[in-house]
């Protein structure tokens, strides 16, 4: 059975490589002659594909490229952003000249793409009732408060003995207290999406991005994140397999 671009309204039939997390973000990784690594539970190595994971049966490259100008944003926002070597855990970073409702957009955009993807990966990532209106809002101009059960906030992370802007995280389904939550890594950023009917934590809520014009991130070390705790337990299984093999 030939695929269908699943975009609304889009009947072709000729698709692309689509990405779920924009291939832009993962360019920005290796120096040039470089080679990203893909960090498994089983250790690092060579990230294939280079790019991120893509589904090729779910969109044409004409409407990959109208999701192109929210992925475009948060890429090149995050690109121009310096590290934040001193900060601690429980700081607050800010940064102006920022379009929250355009950042969200991006965040919806990957998740849309995961949702509707058909990879075992992806299996986990639904937007279910809201698939549609999210849809609508990628791709007919709906705006972002026409679904305002998806809320966005981004924790920026510290490090000074990484660089934690070239760590990308492909999206996870978790429970954040009693919501359905997504988290996202994003160049230097935690990227935390709910898209449920209840509320956001009221700790959590002052720093929701959807309207916002002035980016507030609360920092958190990463060192003592539960990612960082993944790629130290990963790195020493490979190491063990390195020494049994």
């Amino acid at each position: 059975m030939t695929a269908v671009c699943r975009a609304p309204d889009c009947t072709a039939t000729k698709l692309c490589r689509a990405h779920i997390v924009p291939a832009g973000f993962a360019r920005t990784l290796s120096a040039p002659g470089g080679h990203n690594k893909a960090v498994r539970s089983t250790g690092a190595q060579r990230a294939v594909p280079p790019h991120g994971d893509y589904d090729p049966n779910i969109l044409c490259g004409d409407c990959d490229t109208a999701l192109g100008r929210f992925d475009g944003y948060a890429i090149a926002f995050c690109a121009e952003l310096p590290p934040t070597p001193d900060a601690r855990t429980g700081q607050v970073f800010s940064h102006e000249a920022f379009d929250g409702a355009q950042f969200a957009r991006a965040v919806l955009a990957i998740l849309w793409r995961a949702s509707i993807s058909t990879r075992e990966q992806f299996r986990a990532i639904s937007l279910g009732p809201y698939e549609d209106r999210a849809a609508a809002i990628l791709f007919s101009g709906a705006p972002l408060s026409s679904l305002p059960e998806f809320e966005v906030v981004l924790s920026r992370y510290a490090s000074s003995a990484h660089d934690a802007r070239k760590f990308v995280f492909m999206p996870m389904r978790i429970r954040s207290g009693a919501l359905t939550a997504f988290t996202i890594g994003l160049s230097g950023f935690l990227v935390w999406a709910k898209v449920d009917q209840r509320p956001t934590d009221k700790l959590l809520a002052p720093f929701v991005i959807n309207a916002a014009s002035v980016l507030r991130s609360p920092i958190v070390r990463f060192e003592e994140s539960a990612e960082y705790g993944f790629f130290q337990k990963a790195g020493r299984r490979g190491r063990e397999r390195a020494r049994t093999s």
